[in-house]
């Protein structure tokens, strides 16, 4: 692995904590574009960083039918930042 990711890899590691894999796929995503990042781009990592962690657990808990106020729905969110 290059040095330079290696010294990325906390960043990383804190904005896939802070916005989910999704955004930061979407950034990979964006800069990997050989255009590079367009307004739509930017507009589509707008919404998903206004999507915390923890409200995507949320939704992911009732797309599979899981009370977030149930045990299960306790242990899943207590693994994932406010």
């Amino acid at each position: 692995m290059p040095t330079a990711l290696l010294a990325l890899l906390p960043s990383i590691i804190d904005m896939i904590v802070k916005y989910g894999v999704p955004a930061v796929e979407q950034i990979f995503k964006m800069f990997n574009n050989q255009t590079g990042p367009t307004q739509a781009d930017w507009d589509s990592l707008k919404q998903l960083t206004q999507t915390t962690a923890r409200q995507q657990m949320l939704a992911t808990l009732a797309a599979h039918g899981i009370d977030p106020n149930s045990p299960q729905g306790q242990a899943f969110l207590a693994l994932t930042p406010a």
